[in-house]
């Protein structure tokens, strides 16, 4: 008879849950947030023991499996439009972590069956987390080497300008060529982000008719703060976007010096990021 320990079913379980919810994280390059990643865990490991209480046997079936594991998508990355992307990276790299535990199983003298599907013992917990800590590894390191040199890399942006401050992300986008007077990537970043770090929150601001902007504000923020960039669209159309200069800026970590904020009036995602930047 398997004897069930809550604890080790909690941690267990909450450990693995964490670290499939972070390779889906960096499988689908979407912001991190390590606080909604272990309140999903901990909802994971509850769940878990929960399974083996008396009179919870609905728990175990189909259906419920699925609807739970929507629910900790749901908490560890947001509910917004890109959670059925996050969501089906969950599932894949659940499917993945069980070829692995089996795997991992064969090499060793670990058993591979859990009770329930869930892993309840010591002994189980060498082929958890080394089949955790592999998928983890995959995820993340080799994206991390691949996204760079194509693009496709969220990092975080901080910008400062006359002692205001403002955080965002912002996708690094290979074929975003949009770039200043001296050939550096200019950001392109949704106002509402933005307007924090400007002049009175940029209250004045209309976005959406430029030039206007650039008359209205040139004067008022000082000379070289402002200006017009024009820019062409994939489809072929011609626009001009507002620009101010920013005291300078961290992005990712690399500290750039005067950093060119291009104003969009459009959101540019669902919420996954704020800002667009190309590939230096």
């Amino acid at each position: 008879m398997t004897v069930i320990y809550g604890d080790i079913v909690f941690c267990m379980n909450g450990a693995l849950d964490y670290l499939l919810l972070l390779s889906a994280a960096r499988l689908t390059a979407s912001p991190v947030n390590r606080l909604r990643l272990l309140l999903a865990a901990g909802t994971g490991g509850v769940y878990a023991v929960a399974v083996f209480l008396p009179d919870f046997g609905i728990l175990n079936t189909p259906p419920v499996r699925l609807l739970w594991s929507v629910l900790l998508s749901g908490v560890a990355f947001g509910w917004n439009r890109g959670l059925l992307r996050r969501w089906g990276a969950f599932l894949g790299l659940s499917g993945a972590l069980a070829g692995m535990l089996v795997l991992v199983a064969c090499f060793s003298d670990s058993a591979a069956g859990f009770p329930r599907g869930i892993p309840v013992t010591g002994q189980d917990a060498r082929a958890l987390l080394l089949s955790g800590a592999l998928c983890c590894w995959l995820s993340s390191t080799l994206w991390s080497r691949l996204a760079p040199a194509h693009g496709g890399e969220l990092v975080p942006v901080t910008l400062h300008w006359d002692g205001r401050e403002v955080r965002l992300t912002a996708l690094r986008d290979s074929g975003n060529l949009l770039t200043d007077s001296r050939g550096r990537p200019v950001l392109a970043a949704e106002i509402q982000a933005v307007a924090p770090l400007l002049p009175e929150r940029g209250e004045a601001l209309n976005p959406d008719d430029p030039i206007a902007c650039f008359e209205r504000c040139a004067p008022q923020w000082g000379t070289g703060r402002v200006r017009l960039i024009p820019y062409r669209s994939a489809g072929g159309g011609r626009r001009l976007l507002l620009g101010v200069n920013t005291d300078w800026a961290e992005i990712g970590k690399v500290r750039v010096e005067g950093q060119v904020v291009a104003l969009c009036p459009e959101r540019l995602s669902d919420g996954s990021y704020q800002g667009v930047i190309g590939v230096d």
